[in-house]
């Protein structure tokens, strides 16, 4: 009957245990792009054609890391789709300061 007891009162205190913990939030791999993206002045066309070209960029990555091996040319590739995204999304953002 101890023993019973025992292993109950074991159980629960790592049960307690395991469910006091917290989980950390999921980190965003960039958050200046990500957060920019849910800013209130860009309208939904501009939105959603900025999340086009964050997918088109993803879908590039993958297939170029589907054989395993990035080559120059591959990451050239990638490395202007991004900065394309970065310019588009710079020029979003700052369009509205020079209109008055």
């Amino acid at each position: 009957m101890k023993k019973v007891l025992f292993l109950g009162l074991i159980l629960t205190l790592f049960a307690a245990a395991a469910s006091a913990q917290q989980m950390a939030p999921p980190r965003l791999h960039h958050p200046r792009e990500m957060q920019s993206f849910h800013r209130k002045d860009l309208s939904k066309s501009e939105l959603r054609r900025m999340h086009k070209d964050e997918l088109r960029y993803k879908m590039a990555r993958r297939k170029a890391q589907a054989d395993g091996i990035v080559t120059r040319a591959e990451r050239r590739h990638l490395d202007k789709l991004r900065k394309q995204n970065r310019r588009e999304l710079h020029r979003l953002n700052h369009r509205r300061e020079n209109v008055i």
